[in-house]
């Protein structure tokens, strides 16, 4: 596995929408990675981090958590 991915990938590795995963470094949520032409270039390690963040938002489901219907 890389240690260095782009938005794209992460999006595709944790299932989510690209925008979600830009939002998240665009809005402060997560500071800005460094840039490798052009494009994010997000380390391995920030990926739990990452996954995280998106499940505070309610964009990825917590799989612990209990389900209302």
């Amino acid at each position: 596995m890389p240690s260095i991915f782009s938005t794209r990938e992460v999006a595709e590795i944790l299932g989510t929408q690209e925008w979600r995963v830009r939002r998240l470094f665009e809005d402060g949520t997560l500071p800005e990675p460094d840039r490798f032409a052009g494009k994010r270039a997000i380390p391995r390690e920030s990926l739990p981090l990452i996954l995280d963040k998106l499940r505070d938002r309610g964009w990825i489901s917590n799989p612990g958590a209990s389900q209302c219907t």
